[in-house]
């Protein structure tokens, strides 16, 4: 049996492929190292894939995770595994692989993540040549949940934003500046606190005032990333994500005007990264 798992800063996506070629899956929260204890890995480990099938009749494990960038991330992962999935052969890689084979395949392409957090890379269809680091959520990440929750909240309150997007917004969020101020500063996850804002973004996409903020979130995204990529008007971009998916409208139109051209959108790369790893057993 082989299982494969996608894992963001807010959730993790699993499939089980057991012996017959049937897929089974699951959803746990999100496991980024830099976030996320080891009794929480361990946790949502016993409480999610190993429901799936008995741990000791898993015999590979392909684990993709955000903030697995490093030998020291990677070899920390690995060790929590193996306390659950005894048997198995493990292959602990960044998410960003992830996206670029669910995208790209064994193609060339130029991979953005937009989820919770944001990255990229160039992919020549069998490993990433070129990722500049994203910086993560108060460094960087523009165009990512995180970013665009952060946009929204600044304004909102600094109260510079329209009063008929205010008034819907805590029509479905009930927290006050002082409440927001404490998750942000002193709150855990706060990356994923300001991405939960994302939903009410997309949900009014189409109103001016964000088309601005999300269209000003993408510009920075390309001017700041995206064009530092030499062969980004040549390559197919496509974005993984989300946020990616939900506004890809917006990100079209501001490719366009960069003079790049987009290839997939995926919401959740999982299903894709399936079948790349069933088709290279």
């Amino acid at each position: 049996m082989m299982l494969i798992a996608d894992s963001g800063s807010t959730k993790t996506d699993w499939r089980l492929v057991d012996q017959n070629g049937d897929i089974h899956q699951c959803r746990t929260v999100g496991l980024n190292p830099y976030f996320t204890s080891d009794a929480e890995y361990l946790d949502a480990l016993t409480e999610g894939p190993a429901t799936l099938a008995p741990t000791e009749a898993i015999l590979t494990v392909h684990f993709y995770g955000s903030g697995v960038s490093n030998d020291t991330q990677k070899h920390r992962v690995s060790g929590l595994l193996k306390k659950v999935f005894v048997r198995a052969h493990l292959h602990v890689e960044h998410d960003l692989l992830a996206a670029a084979r669910a995208a790209c395949g064994t193609n060339e392409g130029l991979v953005v993540i937009l989820g919770t957090g944001a990255n990229s890379c160039t992919f020549d269809g069998a490993k990433i040549t070129e990722n500049i680091m994203s910086l993560g959520y108060i460094l960087g990440d523009e165009g990512s949940g995180a970013d665009l929750g952060k946009r929204w909240i600044a304004a909102l309150l600094n109260q510079r934003v329209p009063n008929e997007l205010a008034d819907a917004f805590f029509k479905s969020y009930a927290f006050s500046a002082e409440q927001v101020i404490q998750r942000v500063y002193r709150g855990e996850q706060p990356n994923r606190f300001l991405a939960s804002f994302a939903p009410f973004i997309s949900k009014h996409r189409k109103h001016p005032y964000f088309i601005d903020l999300i269209t000003g979130a993408f510009n920075e995204l390309f001017e700041r990333y995206i064009k530092r990529y030499p062969a980004y008007r040549e390559t197919p971009i496509h974005v993984c994500g989300s946020v990616g998916y939900y506004l890809a409208p917006v990100f079209s139109k501001v490719a366009e005007a960069h003079q790049a051209h987009v290839g997939t959108f995926l919401k959740d790369p999982v299903a894709a990264l399936t079948l790349y790893h069933i088709e290279h057993l």
